[in-house]
């Protein structure tokens, strides 16, 4: 089934189509980008009943490129998504910057939108975050917490196509709705917030223990506000990126650390402090041999960043001193839907992340351009808008 109002030259749908929108932007009942995301009742009026191409950005070796596929087909059980904002993940960026993409693959999977194709207890129109992750709650990685290794559900935007694409097709039961009179692009900031969340719950922090957020990308950005959250006390970060930087003062760290100046080290022997956790986001190397060195006796280092380095630990100091070091990636859905809450609610400023918001068309150009963000923070792709 069709899903969009697609352009093209003299056909009657399309002047059907047309005819329609005019008619209700003129009564003042739904402007255009509503009626559009109304495509059920398009469909029913123009009689489109083959699927038709949509826009996604897919890669093409170590980039992407903008090209036309076919509209999802849903299974039952699934909904199709009509996508309003989808981030672009540093994830994302560097996968491909790495030659570790298929070719044709459609990434993207922290969006949120409408649906315009219903299943479950959904209907058109609905506006919704959606969960990338799913989970069959009963093999030993589900049970884990540890949706993201889960063989027998989609992870949108890895094993299945994601939303550099106007439409996706998910399972029902990952969708979690946003509450009447928020905006869909809100739904795109829950998937690197519950990163987050989960990270800090595994640093297992007390309120007001201090906490080092080593690495100021969107994961690094989205710890601190969870730390805020979880009422850490003093938050310092480390980056190398201005704009990050600046990002990492205005969400909540009480200090921000040039690290291409002043090393980790180099702060904790100035200063004498020692912190109860660090969230390492960075993936530079030796950043792991690095914040262990600055943990209290009894705290705890979490390794976030996806990194293929192999690291020293300090077993002397691991034994003697009780440090603690683990690993978080994802999250499982409780944490999603409460990272939408959070965000409903207003408790985390993740709309003052945002840089830029590019059409589909710019984004290919957007993910090379954040391989050396300098001021970028957070880019958001908007697949259903033509231009800013």
């Amino acid at each position: 089934m069709s899903h969009s109002v697609r352009d093209c030259s003299c056909t009657c749908s399309e002047f059907l189509e047309e005819y329609l929108v005019a008619g209700f932007h003129a009564t003042g009942i739904v402007d255009k980008k509503e009626i559009r995301s109304l495509g059920s009742i398009i469909i029913f009026l123009t009689g489109r009943a083959e699927p038709g191409p949509m826009k996604a950005v897919v890669c093409a070796g170590r980039e992407a490129e903008l090209a036309e596929i076919p509209d999802p087909a849903p299974v039952p059980g699934e909904v199709v998504v009509e996508v309003d904002a989808c981030g672009l993940c540093g994830s994302d960026v560097h996968a491909l910057a790495e030659g570790k993409t298929a070719e044709g693959q459609v990434l993207g999977h922290e969006f949120g939108g409408r649906v315009v194709e219903p299943a479950g207890p959904w209907r058109a129109g609905d506006v919704v975050a959606v969960n990338p992750l799913g989970s069959c709650g009963r093999c030993r990685e589900c049970a884990k917490g540890l949706h993201f290794r889960c063989a027998a559900k989609p992870n949108v935007g890895i094993t299945a196509p994601g939303a550099y694409a106007q439409y996706v097709a998910v399972p029902h039961d990952q969708l979690v709705a946003l509450p009447d009179g928020l905006p869909a692009e809100l739904g795109a900031h829950a998937e690197p917030l519950a990163v987050a969340i989960n990270a800090v719950r595994r640093a297992a922090i007390d309120p007001g223990d201090p906490v080092l957020v080593y690495g100021v990308g969107s994961i690094g950005l989205n710890a601190i506000m969870a730390l805020r959250l979880a009422g850490a006390g003093v938050v310092v970060a480390a980056g190398r990126s201005p704009g990050r930087r600046a990002a990492a003062a205005k969400v909540g760290a009480d200090e921000v650390l040039d690290t291409r100046e002043l090393t980790v080290a180099e702060y904790a022997r100035r200063t004498g402090r020692r912190f109860a956790a660090v969230l390492e986001c960075s993936a530079a190397p030796g950043a792991i041999a690095e914040s262990l060195d600055v943990l209290e006796p009894g705290g705890t280092c979490v390794e976030v960043a996806l990194t293929d380095e192999i690291a020293g630990v300090p077993l002397g100091r691991l034994v003697a001193e009780g440090l603690q070091v683990n690993g978080s990636c994802a999250f499982p859905a409780e944490v999603y839907d409460e990272a939408v809450g959070h965000i409903a609610a207003g408790r985390a400023p993740v709309t003052d992340l945002i840089s830029e918001r590019v059409s589909l068309a710019a984004t290919p150009d957007a993910l090379v351009r954040l391989r050396a963000p300098g001021e970028l923070v957070r880019v958001l792709a908007k697949p259903n808008e033509r231009e800013f």
